[in-house]
């Protein structure tokens, strides 16, 4: 009686031993792996650094430039005493106007924000890699345990044609059948395994970990339905993404560049003032300088920089609509991906899960009173096989969807 069960009890079991993790795998949660890849992923810190980099180039923007010191001394070679020579000594300054230091101080504002969007971008994009990583970590698991069961109901199904075989009941060819299915099972276990330790190591570099540690999902994929509308995630998306965000600062940054670039066609100044040595007077006295700089004059380069930022700040605004082009789209297809890998599980959720359980139970014990033949329980076994994979790639397929819904830029 326990030889007949044991088939029943090992297609029952398929189900459950899903998610259960081995044992000497070191469990890990999406959050945990999301927390630490946060920190210690080498392209956020990239991405840091660059803001660093921005805050560095807004304080270079609110300073003046260096200070210069100038000697200088005439009618030397003339003959005469030291006496009877002039010089000078001066420490000179440049002063722009008010209006040329702000718009530039502006464009390194402008570059900070931006800045900072980018590293919100790269972030999201990380956890969104993050994410799909895990989740096919999830299907992996997934996979290899129906695999392994359904080579462990193939084993059984296998000894029990052996013992209808020794008593006249079936055909070699069901044995036949029944090793070639196992075999199949057996390299798609090599590919499934294959595709695991890929998958792992993949984490292993997006959380910047040293080694080749085995890790294991702590839960597995599961179907939650999305509530939201259309409608609601793209309002979400336009206000939130950083990517677009980031379109919108450097459009921004580069509006504020034009008004850098003309008011660099106003005159600046440069103040020095120092002691001056005269010829027959003992003690220096005091003197002073103001020079103009004429940028606007036809011949100098100012009025290329101005265009220079025109054409930049164009390019920014085409670069914004396609920001927005670009993610309506994407989350419109994800939107789509979502609703069709919802129907795609609904089937596998109402009843085809557990009526090919059912089947595949009523095969094996059929093929035992002989109402059936072999070749309906390898079929019955295969369609089972087919079901029970395409529903570990349906949760995987919805599980990705989602992830791009919500991280979509």
């Amino acid at each position: 009686m326990l030889r007949m069960l044991r088939p029943v009890i090992l297609v029952a079991a398929v189900a459950s031993a899903l998610t259960t993790p081995p044992a000497s795998a070191a469990t890990v949660s999406l959050d945990s792996v999301l927390v630490l890849t946060m920190v210690r992923n080498p392209e956020l810190r990239v991405a840091g650094r660059e803001v660093e980099a921005a805050r560095a180039r807004l304080r270079q923007a609110r300073s003046l430039d260096a200070p210069s010191v100038s000697y200088d001394a005439g009618k030397l070679g003339l003959g005469g005493g030291p006496g009877e020579r002039e010089s000078s000594l001066r420490l000179s300054q440049s002063l722009p106007f008010p209006s040329q230091r702000n718009r530039s101080v502006r464009v390194a504002e402008a570059g900070v924000a931006l800045a900072e969007a980018l590293r919100e971008s790269s972030e999201l994009r990380i956890r969104r890699e993050t994410t799909r990583t895990y989740r096919l970590l999830q299907a992996d698991f997934l996979n290899l345990r129906a695999l392994e069961n359904l080579r462990s109901v193939t084993v059984d199904l296998e000894e029990m044609v052996r013992v209808r075989i020794g008593t006249g009941g079936a055909r070699y060819l069901d044995l036949l059948r029944l090793r070639a299915e196992r075999v199949r099972l057996a390299n798609d276990l090599i590919e499934s395994e294959r595709a695991l330790q890929e998958h792992r190591q993949s984490l292993h570099v997006l959380m910047a970990m040293p080694g080749d540690d085995p890790l294991a999902p702590a839960d597995s994929l599961a179907f939650i339905p999305l509530a939201d509308s259309l409608s609601i995630h793209l309002g979400e998306a336009i206000r939130s993404r950083p990517a677009l965000k980031a379109a919108r600062l450097e459009l921004e940054r580069e509006r504020a560049g034009v008004a850098a670039a003309k008011a660099g066609l106003l005159p600046s100044t440069e103040v020095s003032f120092g002691l001056d040595w005269i010829a027959g007077v003992d003690r220096p006295g005091w003197g002073g300088e103001v020079a103009l700089q004429l940028p606007f004059m036809p011949w100098t380069d100012r009025r290329g920089r101005v265009e220079e930022a025109e054409a930049a700040k164009g390019g920014a605004e085409a670069k914004l609509l396609a920001a927005e082009r670009s993610l309506e789209a994407t989350v419109r297809n994800a939107f789509t991906a979502v609703r069709s890998a919802e129907r795609q599980l609904a089937s596998f959720e109402g009843a085809l899960l557990a009526d090919a359980e059912d089947a595949m139970r009523a095969a094996t014990q059929n093929y035992r009173t002989g109402q059936i033949d072999g070749l309906e329980l390898f079929e019955t076994l295969r369609s089972y096989r087919t079901i029970q994979i395409e529903h570990v790639r349906a949760l995987l397929n919805y599980e990705l969807a989602r992830t791009d819904l919500f991280t979509a830029e």
